[in-house]
Order: C-alpha cells, then structure tokens, then sequence
C-alpha cells in the first residue's frame, strides 16, 4: 500500500446521502482475512472493521499488518465495531483494542 485511505476496511455503516441508520444491515460478512499487507496510510484510521449490530462479522483475521500513518497528527489507529477478530503476528497499528462487539 502506499498512501492509500484506510487501506484495511469493512464498513458496513458507510453511506455518502442521508441514510436512515435506525435499521442495521442484515447483510453476513464472514470468512475474511487481511494478510500480509504493508506500507502506508493516507488516514489516521488504517484498520477499519465496522460491521452490522444487526449482522455481526463472524471469522474475520488480521495478520501480519504493518500500516504507517504518515499524517503529524499521531499514530495509525484501528476502528472496529460488532466484530471479534482472530488477530496474529505482527499488528501495526495494534487492531481492535477499542471494539464493541
């Protein structure tokens, strides 16, 4: 990756107009796994793992991640929502600690 907006991402709230988000996507996002990627991000928040309260995300990986921020505003972070990722090796930035699942 080099320079790329949030390089690793499920977004299951994304919406560009005026969505009505009182009702959750019911959409099952399962079985993925990020590995092995690198370089940099163009946004402070690198890992974005926001899935369905409606639909949680099942079996979702990271593993070896090494993605640097190159903004002066502080570190990559990581987002996730509604999922309970298998995290291995090497994981820049550190994914999940501030989840709700």
């Amino acid at each position: 990756m080099n320079n790329v907006g949030t390089p690793v991402s499920i977004d299951q709230e994304y919406c560009p107009y005026k969505c009505d988000k009182k009702v959750p996507s019911r959409v099952k996002i399962s079985d993925v796994t990020f590995d092995d990627i690198r370089g940099t991000s163009s946004s402070k928040v690198a890992v974005k793992l926001r899935c369905s309260s409606g639909s949680p995300c099942e079996n979702v990986g990271l593993s070896n991640i090494n993605l640097v921020y190159k903004g002066s505003d502080g570190a990559a972070t990581s987002e996730c929502a509604n999922v309970k990722p298998k995290l291995t090796g090497q994981l820049v930035p550190p994914a999940c600690q501030l989840s709700s699942a």
